[in-house]
């Protein structure tokens, strides 16, 4: 068994123990009474380069066959409406089921998984991304990171990898530390804290000086995102779309006229391509602040971040945690899904305010 196996195994063994420990009674009876769990998924497929978004879709079909045969799962909808006077009408142990960004794997995987098994879900959709074939940001940076550290010598050599001389430092600074996908998530991670339009210059920089060498830059031919004609042809209505801004935009780092556009925008799209009402948001890496959350407050009904743990009626209903899923919080060593694990990994996420 190699160490990434013996990791597993080792907290599959913690989990089962957990399972059927008097922690697991405590933290059900006591921490879990009253609250509602929201999951929240974006990749359902078998292969993506942040796994940390990731889910097979195997392992997502049994997580959910398991959620829906032991847990009441009721939408979006059903908890806003809900959450404040008539909080006693919400199931104990619910779970709400979303999704962010509109993968295109969300209409061939997952859909058909939550139709079977008529699970309600709500989808927060990118309107930009929507009937697109852009990439990812971060998924086209790291294609273009390949590339680069593939021949980082020659890059080291260049005085300006691109235009912004902070940013280029940064980006010498961990090549020149560093190795092989942390370089890329590493990267990543700094970028988030620049204006979307600084990203995607970036980006561009960086393929016009892979053109300048004269490197191919690695294509995908895949479509990542569904397409309004698909998401249209989902009559299901179990399933909802949610906002989730125009471009993907971290939205603590921009102007107040682009964080409205974004915020507001997101909406008028969807319900002019669907011809249904969109109530419900989420903050593109769960990033907000007050001002944010006052401008969201007045287009949607609620507002869903990326931080752990439970809800409860007295949540904020424009700061909503949610449990953030991915296919090593669920399986066990042999890659299957395991229900020790998901409860154990559930009960971890939610300690983290």
């Amino acid at each position: 068994m190699n160490m990434f196996n013996l990791r597993r195994g080792i907290k599959f063994i913690v989990a089962v123990i957990f399972y059927y420990s008097g922690i697991f009674v405590f933290y059900k009876r006591f921490i879990r009474k009253g609250k509602v769990t929201i999951l929240m998924f974006h990749r359902v497929t078998d292969t993506f380069f942040d796994i940390s978004l990731l889910v097979k879709k195997n392992t997502f079909e049994e997580c959910m066959k398991y959620i829906a045969q032991n847990y009441p799962i009721i939408s979006m909808d059903f908890l806003i409406q809900n959450f404040d006077k008539k909080w006693e009408d919400i199931p104990e142990d619910s779970f709400v089921i979303t999704f962010d960004d509109g993968w295109i794997d969300f209409y061939e995987s997952a859909y058909p998984i939550l139709n079977h098994v008529k699970t309600p879900a709500t989808v927060y959709l990118t309107t930009g991304f929507v009937s697109s074939k852009c990439s990812y940001w971060q998924e086209k940076l790291n294609n273009l990171l390949t590339q680069i550290l593939t021949n980082k010598k020659v890059f080291l050599k260049t005085d300006n990898i691109v235009s912004t001389p902070e940013i280029s430092l940064k980006l010498r600074d961990l090549i020149l530390k560093n190795d092989g996908m942390l370089i890329t998530f590493k990267f990543i991670n700094y970028l988030k804290e620049f204006p979307h339009d600084k990203i995607l210059k970036t980006i561009s920089d960086l393929e016009a000086i892979l053109n300048k060498h004269s490197m191919k830059i690695s294509e995908d031919k895949h479509r990542s995102f569904a397409n309004w004609d698909e998401l249209n042809s989902i009559k299901d209505s179990n399933i909802s779309f949610g906002s989730h801004t125009v471009n993907h935009t971290i939205l603590t780092n921009e102007k107040t006229n682009v964080i409205k556009e974004e915020i507001s925008k997101s909406r008028d799209i969807i319900e002019e391509k669907t011809n249904r009402n969109v109530l419900h948001f989420t903050y593109p890496n769960g990033n907000y602040n007050d001002d944010i959350k006052k401008i969201a407050s007045k287009s949607y009904k609620s507002a869903c971040t990326t931080k752990g743990g439970f809800i409860s009626k007295n949540s904020d209903i424009y700061n909503l945690n949610r449990i953030g899923i991915n296919d090593e919080m669920i399986t066990d060593w042999k890659g299957n899904f395991s229900k020790y694990i998901f409860t154990f990994s559930v009960f971890l996420e939610s300690l983290k305010k």
